[in-house]
């Protein structure tokens, strides 16, 4: 155990938890690599001597444009060849398209036809797919004439790759193709989801954790765009091909909402606005062309690039927004995970958009789901590590106000002892000792009031604030009778009430009345009354305390006695506003008034 007298600091505990998830995460990251790295290089080394029925290429076609006024651009290609190979028992034709009708003749007969349904009446597209037709050996020697009729011009001229041979062997081909990016696709859906899920529990059980959900949002959102936007896909739903690519297409256009809402959380008031315009102009954005699609005035492929431009107008507003607030407040806006993290999702944003651009394709590309993929793994552990601060900061924050708590008990305790005098406690024990003597009957009373006026204060202790005026005034009645007992035939109490319904600190009128009784009265001798009248006028509720003892000049307001009517004045002016004067005559008497706004009172609940 260090010496802690002799300077030394005690070492700070490693925590565990954080410990633990960052070597999970740095974990799941290295394994991530290592499969993507085993997807996209060749891990051994294999000879056959037999030769398996795989696939090729049919390169000997021909292919002509046809005009037709029917098709949706008033054109359609047309590819002709012949099956020249030997044929197995699992041989496929097969060939993948792209936002294109497809209509295959053997020998002139139609044996496969790729349209939109009549029930279709949304969409012109039937999506991406991979058209799959047995052959069989009879088939040698055939003429086959594949009709391709794109549905938008920027697919007049794409290139259509004809495969010959097994289906299995064509599926496994395009899966260790795609492989990479359904990978990266699926962890970013799991990854979001995780963080969803924390996301949720803190919003049911701490009512925070918005940031936190908005980033898995937009994490989920991103690995459904790259799972739904492969070329494997639609082997894995060939009867719902529109459905992937609306689902790859959508969570594009909404993709950058939730990141932008994740952003937000860290920015002052005024960025916070500007990327929410931008937000609402996004979301009206995407309104307006899920209109066009329904109506049927333009397809959400053919408004693409509106996409492509919200998004840059929104990386640019982001990219904006975070300069600003880094050279407006330097030392607020600090970003948990250095600063060329978000540099590099800038860039691989861009090389998959000039890929795009460049292939007319979005197959394959991985630049901004790795980038993006990090990216959120790396945020989502610092907005986690930072509601772990916040639940440190407010545990601490918990344990200090239990400590004001204590402390303010203590004081209340105080506060009533300093009220109720011991000589006083004393003083009645003493009377009632007394008339035990020779009148039990007014002893068992005295005990019971006694006991009463005891229970009162105490429970005074467990108020926070303001009490009836009415409950001040039966431990003020309580209180005489117990002085009156005391010094039967020397202290008369009136009171008259005219306004009861207002509310007022515990234990203000009662020490007011004891200094009159005491210092009016009893210390000199004097028989006397002490009068308490209460009345509304106009916007005030006056309380009025007088007797008719000794009275004081006025510097003896200053000796120490006084400490209670101190602190009756102030309580009377920090919770009601309200005041507090003394008038007072030697010989005759003394007047408190005490002045309340109505204003002041709290407005009771109907």
């Amino acid at each position: 155990m260090p010496d802690l007298e002799r300077g030394d600091k005690p070492k700070r505990n490693i925590d565990l938890s954080k410990l633990s998830i960052v070597l999970s995460i740095g974990a799941g990251l290295a394994l991530m690599a290592l499969l993507v790295l085993l997807c996209v290089t060749d891990n051994v080394e294999i000879k056959r001597s037999r030769k398996d029925s795989g696939f090729t290429r049919i390169d000997d076609y021909s292919c002509r444009e046809i005009r037709d006024v029917d098709a949706p651009i008033g054109v359609r290609k047309e590819y002709t060849f012949s099956i020249s190979e030997t044929l197995y028992s699992d041989t496929h034709l097969a060939f993948y398209t792209v936002h294109q009708y497809v209509d295959v003749y053997l020998d002139g007969q139609n044996i496969y036809s790729l349209k939109p349904s009549g029930e279709n009446w949304i969409s012109k597209t039937v999506g991406s797919n991979w058209v799959m037709i047995p052959l069989y050996r009879e088939d040698i020697g055939k003429e086959i004439r594949v009709t391709i009729t794109p549905v938008y011009e920027s697919f007049r001229d794409r290139e259509v790759e004809f495969l010959i041979g097994s289906q299995m062997a064509i599926y496994n081909d395009r899966l260790s193709r795609d492989l990479p990016q359904l990978i990266l696709g699926g962890m970013a859906v799991f990854v979001g989801i995780v963080f969803i899920c924390v996301a949720g529990y803190n919003l049911i059980k701490k009512h925070r954790g918005k940031s936190l959900a908005a980033l898995g949002m937009f994490s989920v959102m991103m690995g459904l765009w790259r799972l739904t936007d492969t070329r494997f896909t639609p082997f894995m739903l060939p009867n719902r091909p529109i459905l992937l690519f609306y689902v790859s297409i959508t969570m594009l256009m909404l993709g950058i909402v939730p990141l932008i809402k994740w952003l937000e959380d860290r920015l002052s008031k005024v960025s916070r606005n500007i990327l929410d315009g931008y937000c609402i102009v996004a979301s009206l954005m995407c309104l307006i062309q899920l209109l066009l699609q329904f109506f049927g005035v333009r397809d959400l492929r053919e408004t693409l690039f509106v996409t492509h431009i919200v998004i840059a107008v929104g990386a640019a507003a982001a990219i904006g927004t975070i300069i600003l607030e880094r050279v407006k407040y330097p030392q607020k806006f600090k970003m948990l995970i250095g600063k060329k993290l978000p540099l590099i999702c800038v860039v691989g944003v861009i090389a998959d958009v000039a890929a795009f651009y460049i292939k007319g394709n979005s197959s394959g590309l991985l630049f901004s789901l790795l980038a993006f993929l990090l990216y959120i793994v790396f945020m989502g552990i610092a907005t986690m590590f930072n509601y772990s601060e916040q639940e440190m900061q407010l545990a601490e924050k918990d344990r200090q106000l239990a400590e004001n708590e204590r402390k303010l008990t203590q004081r209340r305790i105080t506060t009533m002892m300093s009220q109720i005098r011991t000589h006083f406690i004393f003083n009645v024990l003493t009377a009632i000792s007394g008339y035990c003597k020779y009148d039990a009957e007014k002893a068992d009373d005295a005990l019971i009031l006694f006991s009463r006026y005891l229970r009162r204060n105490i429970k005074i202790i467990e108020e926070e604030g303001l009490i009836d005026f009415s409950r001040e005034l039966e431990q003020v009645v309580d209180y005489v009778s117990l002085e009156q007992l005391r010094f039967p035939d020397v202290i008369t109490f009136e009171k008259d009430i005219e306004e009861s319904n207002f509310q007022i600190p515990p234990l203000t009128i009662q020490p007011i009345i004891e200094n009159a009784i005491k210092h009016g009265l009893v210390e000199h001798g004097r028989k006397g009354t002490v009068w308490l009248h209460t009345i509304r006028e106009e916007n005030n509720i006056i309380i009025t305390i007088t007797d008719d003892g000794a009275g004081f000049v006025p510097e003896e307001c200053k000796k120490e006695d006084s400490v209670g009517i101190r602190n009756v004045r102030f309580r009377l002016e920090s919770m009601l506003q309200g005041s507090l004067m003394i008038k007072s005559s030697p010989g005759k008497g003394t007047e408190v008034t005490i002045r309340i706004p109505v204003g002041s009172q709290p407005k009771k609940e109907k």
